[in-house]
């Protein structure tokens, strides 16, 4: 059985994440509350002699546009209605629109989604009362999955559950709630002209209307939700070509793109140049941090993946920078634990505290068109951000190799004081070399960053064979 990673369950569908597979998870969502998990005494709530809930919240379930997600929604909801619950079915809806939704029901929500990952694959991610399951949970449900799908108790044809179309009414809160946080007043005076890129996917159902309801003349590329796909659905430099020209053709203040779910945001300046994932980042913390009031140091929140350039930006602001395992999760429960400003990930994903809760790629993009209209043209403010050289790699590993990689590449880590917060890193006087093994993907990835290039070169090629080697061992059990 397939089993929780960094973001959800996610793999090849349907041969891997299967319909078999969802119809389980929402038997075993849809049988309970959330009372029986480790350490969840504020969720829980009665329960009658029969097992099941007194108190059945309706559980929200979404899905980002793929082929599969039509299939495995149908099956979730089955699951679901099967074991007793009702349904709320918000149909294609970005990942916060449906978090928010699940936040407002009080009870459970699983997004159908495999995020920026080609359209072969599609996964199941599953929130409580808004937000991102923790590991412990994850792991009490992989044993209740591993039950449901071997035993399986029907229930009486009147106790199953029923099934509500609420895909505008979670739109709707999800855009007041956005409006409540960055009022389109200023938006509305400039009327800045955008071009948004919603790859064909979950920002389909909503951002080209956030962005018009917000005073924006808008240009929408890759608007109709499913295939075929306009591009890749991970949205980067390579694959954001046609939003440059759209950009430069329609004289835009910037460009906005999205991946599957819309939980990222990608911008692009008003030249048609992809800003960049750290400087994206380093420019929303730096203009948190400026404009939050005194008192107690402020914290922003990120993950081991993090740069030199935010470190700095932290630094000289006399904020302190919280770092977390990779995973949006670990960030918003940090932001919540710290009363954090903000926090984000270096890959298009910010969680704005007092709004959501998850990573919103939609209120990032309505953040950055309200940080020009501002501050002035993105290329401008990007140049105050310090770009340092950085190299990524990926290097193939079995998913069940990873930890005796891991434990070999800990063995002959070539670097002093390396921090375990997630993989292995060590910072260095002129920066940080990180591994860790992909949470998504059969990988292990290698980040480093350095002030010289030089440098940085030769930190990747001492890195790189300490991990193939100890991959190759992992795979034959020999010293090589």
């Amino acid at each position: 059985m397939l089993r929780f990673g960094t973001s959800g369950i996610r793999d090849l569908a349907p041969s891997r994440v299967s319909a078999s597979l969802a119809h389980a998870l929402g038997a075993v969502l849809g049988a309970t509350d959330a009372s029986w998990l480790p350490g969840n005494d504020h969720y829980s709530s009665p329960r009658t002699a029969a097992g099941h809930s007194s108190i059945h919240h309706p559980i929200s379930i979404g899905f980002d546009g793929r082929r599969s997600g039509h299939m495995l929604k149908s099956s979730l909801a089955s699951g679901i209605m099967g074991a007793g619950s009702d349904v709320h079915d918000l149909g294609l809806c970005a990942t916060p629109t449906l978090a928010l939704h699940s936040q407002q029901a009080g009870g459970w929500g699983v997004m159908v989604t495999a995020s920026h990952n080609p359209p072969a694959y599609n996964g199941l991610k599953v929130f409580f009362a808004g937000r991102e399951v923790p590991d412990e949970w994850e792991r009490a449900i992989e044993r209740q999955l591993e039950e449901v799908l071997h035993t399986r108790s029907p229930i009486k044809w009147s106790s199953a559950g029923a099934m509500q179309q609420v895909g505008r009414e979670a739109e709707d809160a999800h855009l007041r709630l956005l409006f409540s946080h960055l009022s389109p007043a200023r938006i509305r005076r400039i009327r800045p002209r955008v071009v948004v890129d919603c790859a064909n996917a979950s920002a389909c159902a909503l951002m080209p209307r956030l962005l018009s309801a917000a005073g924006c003349r808008v240009e929408a590329l890759n608007s109709s939700p499913g295939e075929p796909y306009g591009r890749e659905l991970e949205p980067k430099k390579e694959t954001l070509r046609a939003l440059g020209r759209a950009v430069r053709r329609s004289r835009a203040v910037l460009g906005i793109a999205h991946d599957g779910d819309a939980d990222r945001a990608i911008v692009m300046d008003e030249r048609g140049v992809v800003l960049g994932l750290d400087a994206q980042l380093v420019l929303a913390a730096t203009d948190y941090l400026a404009r939050a009031k005194g008192g107690k140091q402020k914290v922003v929140v990120s993950t081991v993946e993090s740069s030199l350039s935010l470190r700095e930006a932290c630094s000289a602001a006399g904020a302190h920078l919280l770092i977390t395992p990779v995973g949006s999760r670990y960030v918003a429960a940090a932001i919540r634990a710290r009363s954090a400003i903000f926090g984000g990930e270096p890959c298009g994903e910010y969680i704005f505290p007092g709004a959501v809760g998850v990573p919103d790629g939609l209120m990032a993009g309505l953040y950055f068109t309200d940080l020009v209209c501002r501050m002035g043209p993105l290329s401008k403010l990007a140049k105050s951000v310090p770009a340092y050289p950085m190299a990524r790699e990926k290097i193939p590993c079995p998913n069940e190799k990873k930890q005796a990689s891991m434990e070999r590449i800990e063995k002959d880590w070539p670097f002093f004081h390396p921090s375990r917060v997630d993989g292995m890193r060590s910072d260095l006087p002129d920066g940080w070399v990180l591994v860790r093994p992909s949470g998504t993907e059969p990988y292990i990835r290698i980040t480093a960053e350095g002030q010289g290039r030089k440098g940085l070169a030769e930190r990747m090629d001492a890195i790189r064979s300490v991990v193939e080697r100890a991959i190759r061992h992992a795979k034959t059990g020999k010293e090589l």
